[in-house]
């Protein structure tokens, strides 16, 4: 059994997706790092053979807790509180790891007290990075709402993707955490608290060294809803409502950048390239869009739900993992 203190702890929310969340740790325990610990959060139940299998591939680096109300933020904010390394890393079920140097190139940028955090490079399943970016992505107030994330070069960032984003465990709390209003796997859960961390301890390294492929499982995680042929699920639809309204109450969203926000939601809730080919599924999504935006109303109204407003605590128990049974 492993008896490093961890020097990072990586997070991987999962739901449904044990064959992927099986290979995601895999690729960890091939890590040229070794003082790491694995901190599963998981949403839904997980067999002993399950747990086993974890358990014999990490060396005695995992730690397993059941989360009884399914949230990725939530599941984030679980993540925070029980690390024991002060460098956190948020990881998704499904993706690849690129390199054996790839938690080194996170922990690399925290030699030097400047650095906040760390967003890494995510590829899609087709594993392409570009090197031109759009010309507003530079631009400081808005400019990470067109910043490709499968971008190949170094840079200062204020917005990274949760699936592949590490901080500091003691400012991640300071700010709170992770606004679980943000219920399941809601749009721009990542993007609230990027820009309140930044806002507090400056911005993120985005980092191509730190690579990984997002393979976008079909099932499982915040798509259990599924797509609808194109229309977004209710929770995506009213968390990018929140994100918007909740920025203008505190600031992270001014007036002046609401044209940029608006124009992003309604391309992908409204008018994306399914959506446009028919008149009935336009009209559908604009419906669904305005009962998001009614739910994303009355969640502002009751305020955020950080980690010392939710009560987390009494939402999670430790999961005991089952001995490996050796030779069987």
């Amino acid at each position: 059994m492993s008896c490093e203190m961890p020097v990072i702890s990586i997070v991987i929310p999962t739901l449904g997706r044990i064959s992927f969340l099986l290979d995601a740790v895999e690729a960890l325990c091939k890590q040229n790092v070794r003082a790491w610990e694995c901190l599963v959060i998981t949403q839904s139940d997980l067999d002993n053979s399950a747990l086993r299998a974890l358990a014999q591939k990490t060396h005695g680096r995992l730690r397993v807790f059941r989360l009884n109300e399914p949230n990725a933020s939530l599941a984030r904010n679980v993540g925070l509180l029980t690390a024991r390394g002060e460098i956190v890393l948020f990881l998704d079920d499904d993706i690849e790891i690129c390199s054996e140097d790839f938690l080194q190139a996170h922990l690399d940028h925290y030699r030097s007290e400047r650095v906040a955090g760390v967003a890494g490079q995510i590829l899609g399943p087709d594993r392409t990075a570009v090197s031109m970016r759009h010309r507003w992505s530079a631009k400081f107030r808005n400019g990470w709402l067109y910043f490709p994330m499968c971008f190949d070069t170094q840079c200062s960032i204020r917005s990274g993707g949760s699936g592949n984003l590490s901080v500091r465990r003691s400012l991640a709390i300071e700010v709170g955490g992770m606004d679980a209003n943000y219920i399941k796997g809601a749009h721009r859960e990542e993007s609230d608290f990027c820009l309140r961390y930044v806002a507090q301890f400056g911005p993120l390294v985005f980092d191509p060294k730190a690579s990984i492929v997002h393979l976008m499982a079909p099932s499982g995680g915040c798509r259990v809803d599924g797509m609808n042929q194109g229309i977004h699920p209710i929770h995506h639809v009213a968390g990018e409502w929140y994100f918007i309204l909740k920025g203008l109450q505190i600031g992270t969203v001014t007036f002046w950048d609401l044209r940029h926000h608006l124009l992003c939601l309604v391309r992908r809730q409204i008018f994306s390239p399914s959506n446009r080919r028919s008149v009935r599924k336009v009209l559908k999504a604009t419906s669904v869009s305005f009962q998001g935006l009614r739910r994303a109303y009355l969640q502002l109204r009751r305020g955020p739900r950080y980690i010392d407003m939710d009560g987390v605590g009494s939402l999670y128990q430790p999961v005991e993992i089952p001995p490996v049974q050796h030779g069987a």
